[in-house]
């Protein structure tokens, strides 16, 4: 029942997050250069939504890493954004219990797109879909992971139930015994009982031989 009402509030959520997602104008330092361009916020861990984003970017051509979460796409094919070749600068980073992507994009002859200029409707749109995307990968991630406890936990439960069963089956055999071992004892005991009478009557008879003192 748990894991069901998990299940269901993950669902919930998912739906909330999907509609939630704003893509915001901004700037951002990488590799100590300040770039302007476009950000989302999610609430997703970081080191998994590097994962998803760079998977998202090799969609689109190939894709460089580097540390501090940077990932680059020097002749990215974003058809939806621009028909050329887009110089891709991104940073995956995290603060306060959210996660960011930030991305700008280089079309060219020292232009880009931020707010305000052609393609930022496209790529506010690209960049939207990634999250929401995100999400759909994490909550995969997250009912996976709650599939796999499921999973343990059956199994513990499983081999729990098997060595009780050898419990109750070794008990079981050992009761067999001690019920055989009672028969035989009770069967001496008969015997036992047969031999005591007997043997308190030939004491008997033995004492009335004994002659009386007069």
């Amino acid at each position: 029942m748990k894991r069901i009402l998990i299940v269901a509030a993950l669902a919930l959520w998912s739906g909330y997050r999907l509609q939630a997602q704003t893509v915001l104008p901004g700037k951002h330092d990488i590799d100590k250069s300040t770039f302007e361009g476009l950000y989302v916020t999610t609430k997703i861990e970081e080191k998994y939504l590097g994962q998803y984003w760079e998977a998202y970017l090799k969609q689109y051509g190939k894709v460089s890493s580097s540390r501090g979460g940077v990932y680059r796409s020097t002749a990215a094919d974003i058809s939806t954004i621009s028909s050329s070749p887009i110089n891709l600068s991104s940073q995956v980073s995290s603060k306060k219990g959210l996660s960011q992507v930030f991305i700008y994009l280089d079309l060219g002859n020292g232009s880009y797109i931020t707010q305000g200029t052609k393609g930022y409707a496209e790529a506010e749109a690209f960049l939207k879909k990634f999250a929401e995307d995100a999400i759909l990968y994490d909550d995969a991630r997250v009912a996976e992971e709650v599939m796999k406890d499921s999973e343990k936990t059956f199994s513990k439960l499983t081999r729990k139930g098997e060595s009780l069963k050898k419990d109750i089956e070794k008990i079981e055999k050992e009761l067999a015994s001690l019920k055989k071992d009672l028969e035989i004892n009770q069967n001496d005991v008969a015997t036992s009982q047969t031999d005591l009478e007997i043997k308190k009557k030939s004491l008997e008879e033995a004492k009335a031989k004994i002659p009386t003192k007069q």
